[in-house]
């Protein structure tokens, strides 16, 4: 609910990171929209210690690929925060402290796999595949219904 339809040059500038997009020759872009978060600088607490944070805009491209599946596109600042990459994924994959809930929800913990040559994260429940990676200084999230095939055959194709 907090993403708002904005062009690609207003959310581009708003997110201030390399962005990428699908070739049209596998899908059309339906919308761009931006989600800002209000207020940037938030306390977090993981694990019960409590962390400064800074949250950054995210950006979000909705495609519907031309095998008619949809294809969700995420682009992102990782937000800043006085801890360690290696903290919070050590957080993210440790069995959780009894009577919380997982990092992952009631979901399966999410296979470890390469995504474009990055280190990155597989979410499959049957119904849709989201991934997760880091590059060119940006988080990037992908969520579709496509096939897994044709899932990591368009994310190739991103430019």
């Amino acid at each position: 609910k907090d993403f708002k339809k904005v062009s690609f040059t207003e959310a581009a500038e708003q997110v201030g990171v390399e962005l990428m997009s699908l070739s049209r020759d596998e899908g059309d872009r339906e919308s761009v929209e931006l989600a800002t978060p209000s207020p940037a600088g938030q306390k977090v607490r993981i694990v019960g210690r409590e962390f400064e944070a800074t949250f950054y805009p995210v950006m979000r491209q909705n495609y519907k690929l031309k095998s008619g599946s949809s294809f969700v596109l995420y682009t992102f600042r990782f937000p800043r925060a006085l801890t360690t990459a290696d903290f919070l994924n050590d957080v993210a994959f440790a069995k959780p402290p009894r009577g919380t809930m997982p990092r992952f929800g009631s979901l399966p913990v999410p296979d470890r796999i390469e995504i474009r040559g990055n280190p990155g994260l597989y979410f499959d429940d049957a119904k849709q595949r989201t991934v997760y990676w880091f590059e060119l200084g940006a988080g990037y999230s992908v969520t579709t219904d496509a096939s897994k095939d044709e899932l990591f055959r368009v994310l190739d194709d991103l430019l």
